[in-house]
């Protein structure tokens, strides 16, 4: 099996989950088996039977010449900004979605919209962001599928040891505006929280990372940078409790670690968090805003320890790359027995 991996996000631009997500499955089906290469568009002689798109494609075109060429095609989507908007905001997006497919076809064609008719299989992150899709785009319901996001074994085992624990609460993320970054330092500080941020901005020159920066004291707003892998784990397993307040994320790879690291969690009331992790014990909610957020941080600063175990179940990027691999596997087996492809149902 040969899986070719296209994506229109270039790393050196933005890293973060896409990165991670597109580099850990190209290492792990590497290592069960599988020949991966990244999408080659210069290149005529490349051959693939998978397809597989991390994000939207810009159009239906090429997903339809990849499968009149004996391709299967697969997207794996972020819809986290889309599914944190409220049922009114979502119901009038899929009025106007419905009305332009009727009297202007070409939009359709231009937004990829019917893509969604067209793939073979799509997978997404949150059960709540492929209800979405199904809702405003019509997705074809037989071929969703629910995968998370995991962590390397490695990883997963060094969060598990004892550390000494620190009076802080920690929070991961790229320094930008969607974590509301600022936010929740002046809610740090307004409450007298020692709150350690990692993570980086997309460029030091940002007016948000600056605003960001000043209100950094090394007291309640301490910022080591971005740090090592090993000294992330350290960060985390020497905390009390994990913070974040992101407007939209999708399998949030940082509240991954967190959970993994046992730590209880303070984050966004928003449907990212609600929807995902509504019903897990050791998690709270909090309104991203700035009234009354430095109390609830309080609150939670107050009563957070580190637990002896996981907050929830985390897989292995390995056992995440081998349900793709099923995924993959359920696509070719019809080109066997003559069936039509993309028939599996959501998982």
């Amino acid at each position: 099996m040969r899986v070719l991996f296209s994506c229109n996000l270039p790393f050196a631009l933005a890293h973060g989950g896409t990165q991670t997500l597109i580099e850990s499955l190209m290492r792990e089906l590497t290592a069960l088996g599988v020949v991966v290469e990244p999408e080659r568009w210069w290149d005529a002689a490349q051959q693939g039977d998978i397809l597989h798109y991390v994000g939207r494609p810009a159009s239906a075109l090429p997903l339809r010449l990849a499968q009149q060429a004996g391709r299967r095609v697969v997207m794996t989507e972020f819809l986290d900004q889309t599914a944190s908007r409220s049922a009114g905001q979502l119901w009038a997006q899929r009025t106007l979605t419905q009305l332009a497919r009727a009297l202007v076809p070409g939009l359709t064609q231009r937004m990829a919209w019917d893509v969604y008719r067209e793939l073979d299989a799509m997978v997404y992150a949150a059960p709540h962001e492929w209800e979405t899709a199904k809702y405003l785009f019509d997705a074809e319901p037989s071929r969703g599928h629910i995968i998370p996001h995991g962590l390397e074994l490695p990883a997963l085992a060094a969060l598990r040891e004892p550390q000494a624990e620190g009076d802080y609460l920690v929070s991961i993320a790229t320094i930008t505006a969607r974590k509301n970054s600022v936010l929740l330092a002046e809610a740090a500080r307004a409450a007298r929280v020692p709150v350690v941020f990692l993570g980086k901005p997309y460029a030091e020159s940002e007016e948000y990372f600056q605003r960001f920066r000043a209100l950094v004291d090394g007291e309640c707003v301490r910022y080591p940078g971005f740090v090592s892998e090993e000294e992330k784990i350290r960060w985390l397993r020497g905390a009390r409790g994990f913070a974040l307040m992101s407007q939209f994320e999708s399998g949030c790879i940082a509240v991954y670690e967190a959970a993994a690291a046992g730590l209880p969690m303070l984050l966004a009331d928003l449907p990212w968090a609600t929807q995902v992790y509504g019903e897990t014990p050791g998690i709270t909610f909090a309104a991203p805003s700035a009234r009354g957020l430095a109390a609830q941080l309080g609150q939670f600063h107050a009563t957070a320890r580190r637990q002896p175990r996981p907050i929830f179940p985390v897989p292995s990027w390995r056992m995440v790359a081998q349900s793709y691999l099923q995924v993959y596997e359920r696509l070719l087996e019809p080109r066997r027995s003559g069936a039509s492809p993309g028939l599996a149902p959501a998982t």
